[in-house]
């Protein structure tokens, strides 16, 4: 993430929230770490800043009036009154505390940290960072004393990863600042996201591009591997991958007139696309700008080989339309009784 060679760590407030249902309470700090030990600061900020390596941004919002998602407001007060970073931490930790009622929410420490020099869109803000640690490891510890070495153990946070976290961007405050999320454990309701911060996806590039290759990926596992081979399946896949990374723009009936040549097929593929629309309220799913960068995410996530019941895989380097079109038939023996690939090349290596 290009912020590390930015971004600086500038306040810090550790605190202890329990589980509301079960009356676990909550322990709040006297006062803020002290972070002039440089070692220390390097630390805590790779720990809070490397897992937001997504694309997708979030923003505050509220089902009335923004001014009244709480977290929105303790992040509006804390950029206008940094000076006040210990006291408004605490009311988010009551905050939290609050919204802690789930029977699976664990107990653990909240860090509320200030970051100076974050880039969001070659702009440089401040952000506000919230974070979490829920679980804890067990460390071995080695001590040499008199030419002798002795083993203890300690249990502590693993720095690789926090629990559940969020930046807040000091930018568009009045559609909700802009927010990073992540959150490891999905088995407390969501709590972090719909209860405490309370923030929904931003429908931007990302999100339209990251919704429509999903879409894509869900047609041809849905509806086309179930009426058509896996090998025009993974054509279809290949097809799609490469007008998103060829295009700067989307347009739905260009998109499918170049990937669907099946005229069936095409009209399964609207009405598909139709529908998807419709169940989740997407309304620029006709057209929109590509965003380059979540294509090239996005493509780990697609299936590009065929698996055989023979315990065989034919596997394609990556998404070239060319190679399953040109070097690769899908017949069927007769005499075997068992369908068969035939795969064209050159040279083997």
């Amino acid at each position: 993430m290009s912020e590390k060679i930015q971004v600086r760590l500038q306040r810090l407030a550790v605190h202890r929230v329990g589980n509301k249902s079960k009356e676990e309470g909550v322990v709040a700090s006297q006062d803020l770490v002290d972070l002039n030990d440089g070692e220390l600061n390097e630390l805590l900020l790779r720990y809070f800043i490397s897992p937001f390596k997504q694309e997708e941004f979030f923003r505050f919002t509220h089902t009335s009036d923004l001014a009244l998602n709480e977290m929105f407001a303790y992040a509006t007060l804390i950029f206008n009154e940094p000076a006040k970073f210990h006291t408004y931490s605490v009311h988010i930790l009551n905050h939290l505390y609050e919204q802690s009622d789930h029977p699976k929410v664990k107990s653990g420490e909240l860090y509320v940290a200030y970051f100076k020099g974050c880039i969001i869109n070659d702009e440089e803000v401040d952000a506000i960072g919230i974070f979490k640690s829920e679980n804890k490891d067990t460390f071995l510890t080695f001590k040499d004393s008199h030419d002798d070495l002795s083993i203890d153990y300690h249990a502590g946070v693993n720095l690789k990863g926090v629990d559940k976290g969020c930046m807040i961007y000091n930018t568009e405050a009045e559609d909700g600042y802009r927010v990073k999320m992540v959150d490891a454990n999905s088995t407390d309701a969501q709590f972090w996201k719909d209860d405490f911060l309370h923030v929904d996806e931003l429908k931007d590039t990302n999100f339209s591009t990251r919704t429509v290759l999903n879409m894509c990926k869900d047609f041809s596992e849905e509806v086309f591997a179930k009426s058509e081979s896996k090998k025009d399946q993974i054509e279809f896949i290949s097809r799609s991958v490469d007008y998103f990374s060829k295009n700067e723009t989307f347009d739905l009936e260009d998109f499918t007139s170049s990937v669907i040549d099946e005229p069936e097929s095409a009209e399964r593929f609207k009405n598909y696309s139709q529908n998807f629309a419709e169940e989740r309220n997407l309304e620029d799913i006709q057209g929109f700008t590509i965003n380059k960068s979540t294509v090239r995410n996005m493509k780990r996530k697609f299936r590009n080989f065929i698996k055989l019941d023979t315990q065989i895989e034919i596997k394609f380097s990556g998404y070239n339309p060319e190679q399953s079109e040109q070097y690769v038939e899908r017949g069927y023996d007769e005499e075997r009784g068992m369908h068969f690939y035939k795969v064209f090349f050159y040279s083997e290596s």
